[in-house]
């Protein structure tokens, strides 16, 4: 089987292959177009929706180095052949499956969920041999609320703040946080009114045909009677006088959240998988060994380990358990 290296970044030795490195590579695979998986490579494999992404984000020179993979196609390396399935992450996210010559199969997951959502195309798993997974929600108390639940939530945080004559502002990274909320909002009749890096991302949705609802850009000085979206890096600077304001992220199942956060509430929506959803998609990818990498992963390898599969965190801090 595959045996992957984390070194900055995950290396598949027997490939010389490098999947979402911390540092710039001649060559790699880049999962999706949040800032923490992408560098200025050289050269690197990446969805159309992905490229797209980092041209508005990082600039057309860097985008000009991707090579287009679409979802279902095949790019052949040496003694390998790569194929990108969805990740429900955000627009373009991507897990990528490795088949060698030899016959070996690998999924690296990137960030994923397996709950449908409305601004990311819908996953799909493959099965490998070998699986390494992100593990962000590794812990048993992270179980999201039901997805219509959440957007209820939302909704009723935005109503009572405009009966109280606050304007709602909802704190959502940029990319794929920022959308789902819009998409979730969409039918309201207030103006949505969003951050102008959120509006810039929202044209890549639209011409990929997730269609997102008319938006005016964000004016501190006329927000009365709209709902604002913006990222939370802009928090420093916007008027607390007369806003409510709410973070939209899966911390919000910690109980702390909203004073960590420094929020009047925080919305428990996330664009990660839970921890039923983690054991679940291991059972579909059906692999003979599990790697995990950031949040609870040695938490969750060991979990996987008392259900009998063979599963080991990349950072290598697992506690090996022994019978009595």
């Amino acid at each position: 089987m595959l045996k992957p290296i984390y070194r900055g970044g995950l290396l598949l030795p027997e490939c010389n292959l490098w999947l979402d490195p911390a540092k710039r590579k001649p060559f790699a695979v880049v999962s999706h177009a949040h800032g923490d998986h992408v560098r200025r490579h050289e050269c690197f494999l990446a969805t159309p929706q992905t490229i797209a992404l980092i041209r508005v984000r990082m600039g057309d020179a860097l985008a000009q180095r991707g090579v287009a993979l679409p979802y279902g196609e095949t790019y052949h390396g040496k003694g390998y052949w790569i194929r990108l399935y969805p990740a429900g992450h955000v627009l373009g996210s991507a897990m990528v499956h490795v088949t060698t010559d030899a016959g070996q199969s690998f999924l690296y997951t990137g960030d994923f969920k397996t709950r449908k959502g409305l601004a990311a195309e819908a996953i799909e798993i493959p099965r490998a041999d070998t699986l390494v997974m992100e593990t962000t929600f590794g812990r048993p108390n992270y179980v999201f609320p039901a997805f219509t639940e959440t957007c209820l939530q939302l909704n009723e945080f935005c109503d009572q703040a405009l009966r109280q004559g606050k304007t709602p502002v909802l704190l959502a990274y940029s990319l794929g946080k920022a959308q789902e909320v819009l998409k979730i909002l969409a039918a309201r009749s207030e103006v949505l009114m969003v951050h102008k890096t959120i509006a810039e991302l929202n044209q890549v949705y639209d011409y990929f045909a997730i269609e997102m609802p008319e938006t005016r850009r964000l004016d501190f000085l006329n927000m009365a009677g709209c709902i604002v979206v913006m990222p939370p890096t802009v928090l420093k600077k916007l008027p607390r006088k007369d806003c409510s304001i709410a973070m939209v992220s899966g911390w919000g199942m910690d109980g702390s959240a909203r004073y960590r956060f420094g929020v009047d509430a925080v919305v428990p929506l996330s664009d990660h998988a839970d921890y039923p959803e983690l054991l679940q998609f291991v059972k579909a990818v059906e692999p003979k060994a599990v790697y995990t990498m950031h949040g609870y992963a040695a938490e969750f390898a060991a979990e996987l380990r008392r259900g009998g599969y063979e599963a080991w965190s990349l950072a290598g801090n697992d506690q090996l358990e022994f019978s009595l």
